[in-house]
C-alpha cells in the first residue's frame, strides 16, 4: 500500500522507497531529494483509486478530510480534480501547467482555400420589406442566375423546382447592394435605400447585426457560399468555393457551420456545447468567430494542466511521459459555468504562445467528461480569427 503524508504548512508528500518509486515511474508529483511532493488532485486520486493512505501525524485522512484544507482557497477544486481523474483513468499523464516550460515551437494551423469572388455589376432592383428583413428580386432570369451561379438567396421554393422570385436575406441584400451595385427600394416609402441604411435599420432589431455582416462579407468575398445555419443552432452554414445548389439531382450538403460569438456575450457551457454537438451530430465541422477583439480585451483565463496522449513506437502505442512534449493546454470547466468569446480567444492565444493545442474538458452533472479540441484556422486575406472546434475521445 502506498503511504502519503500531509502537513498544512508543508504540503503533501511521500517518503518511503516503495511509494516514491511507484510515483516516479507513473509521473506523479515532483521528486525533491528522497521525497516526492504531490499536488492536491494527485493526492486525492491516489487515495481514491490507488489505495493510498494519507496521514496527518498519526491520524489517517479520507478524501473530504484532505480536500477541505484546499477547497477554501480553490473554489473550483472538485472540477479540477474531476478533469485530472478522468485523464488519469484513461492511462494518460497530466501535469500542472506550472511544471511546464513553454517552447517556441509553432502550432501548424489549418489553412482554408480562397477563390476571390468575381463581382459583376447588376442592373437590377430589389424591393426591401423592412419589417420582414427580406428583399425580393422579381426579375426571374437574373434571380435564377444569381442563385445558380453564386447561390445568393432562395429562388422559388426551397428544394422544390417551382416558383420564381429571388428572396434575399438582409445580409445578402446589403452585400449585393454594396458590392454588385444592386439598387434597393423600400416598399413602404417607394424610395431607394442604401446598404448602410439597411444595416442601421436591422441593428435596431438585432444587436450584433454589424458583426454578423462583417463575417458574412469576409467569407463571401473569399469565394465561399454562406447560408443560414438556423437548423443547426448556428448563424451560418459554409460551403467551400465552387458550391452550387444545382449540381445534378443531388442536393449539396454543407460540411461546416459557423457561429459568431460577440466578445461581450457569455453562454452557459451547456448551451455552447449543445450547438457544437448538433453540428457534429450531422457530420459538420463547427467553426467559431470572435470579431472585434483588441489587445486590451484578452484575459488570463484559468488553465491548470498540460496533457499528454500516446505515441507510436514500432507497432506499439505507448503513453507519453513528462520526457515528451505535452499535446494540450487542458482547460477544465463544468456544464453550469459561463464562458464568453473573449475567454475562448484568450485561451487559444495563450496556448499558441506555448506551442500547444487547446483541449476543453467539460464536467457534466454526472461527473462525466466531454472533450473538445480547439484549433485556429487561417482564411487567406482575412483580418479575423476563426477556430475549429471538434469533439475528441482520448
Amino acid at each position: 500500500m502506498m503511504e502519503i503524508h500531509f502537513n498544512p504548512k508543508q504540503g503533501i508528500w511521500a517518503e518511503d522507497d516503495e511509494t516514491t518509486e511507484k510515483l516516479r515511474k507513473n509521473c506523479f508529483g515532483k521528486p525533491k531529494g528522497k521525497k516526492v511532493w504531490l499536488e492536491i488532485e494527485e493526492a486525492l486520486y491516489l487515495i481514491t483509486f490507488q489505495n493510498a493512505s494519507c496521514w496527518i501525524g498519526k491520524n489517517q485522512m479520507g478524501f473530504n478530510d484532505l480536500a477541505s484544507y484546499f477547497a477554501k482557497k480553490d473554489r473550483r477544486l472538485f472540477i479540477k480534480y474531476n478533469a485530472y481523474r478522468d485523464w488519469r483513468d484513461r492511462g494518460l499523464v497530466i501535469r500542472r501547467l506550472d511544471d511546464y516550460k513553454a517552447t517556441k515551437k509553432k502550432i501548424r494551423w489549418k489553412n482554408y482555400p480562397a477563390e476571390p469572388l468575381k463581382v459583376k455589376k447588376l442592373n437590377a432592383v430589389a424591393h426591401w420589406y423592412p419589417d420582414s428583413l427580406f428583399s425580393v428580386l422579381d426579375d426571374d432570369e437574373l434571380g435564377k442566375r444569381l442563385f445558380d451561379d453564386h447561390w445568393f438567396g432562395q429562388f422559388g421554393i426551397y428544394k422544390q423546382d417551382r416558383g420564381g422570385l429571388l428572396k434575399l436575406s438582409f445580409l445578402e441584400t446589403i452585400f449585393l447592394s454594396k458590392h454588385f451595385g444592386m439598387r434597393v427600394v423600400n416598399v413602404e416609402t417607394g424610395k431607394g435605400i442604401k446598404p448602410k441604411q439597411i444595416l442601421i435599420q436591422v441593428q435596431k432589431e438585432r444587436e450584433y447585426t454589424g458583426r454578423l455582416y462583417d463575417i458574412y462579407e469576409d467569407w463571401r468575398l473569399k469565394g465561399y457560399v454562406v447560408k443560414t445555419g438556423f437548423k443547426f443552432g448556428s448563424h451560418f452554414r459554409i460551403y467551400f468555393p465552387g458550391a452550387s445548389p444545382n449540381k445534378g439531382d443531388k442536393w449539396i450538403h454543407s460540411r461546416h457551420v459557423l457561429h459568431v460569438f460577440p466578445k461581450e456575450e457569455k453562454l452557459l457551457i451547456s448551451e455552447w456545447a449543445r450547438a457544437v454537438r448538433v453540428a457534429h451530430g450531422v457530420k459538420k465541422t463547427f467553426l467559431l468567430s470572435v470579431p472585434d477583439l483588441e489587445e486590451k480585451d484578452y484575459v488570463d483565463y484559468p488553465s491548470d494542466f498540460v496533457a499528454y496522449r500516446r505515441k507510436k513506437i514500432g507497432q506499439n502505442w505507448i503513453r507519453e511521459t513528462t520526457d515528451d512534449k505535452p499535446r494540450y493546454l487542458l482547460v477544465n470547466v463544468s456544464e453550469d459555468e459561463h464562458i464568453g468569446g473573449v475567454e475562448l480567444a484568450s485561451i487559444l492565444t495563450k496556448a499558441e504562445k506555448m506551442g500547444l493545442n487547446v483541449l476543453l474538458s467539460i464536467t457534466d452533472r454526472e461527473t462525466s467528461i466531454t472533450y473538445y479540441v480547439l484549433n485556429k484556422i487561417r482564411l487567406p486575406g482575412s483580418s479575423y480569427e476563426y477556430y475549429e472546434i471538434e469533439w475528441m475521445k482520448p
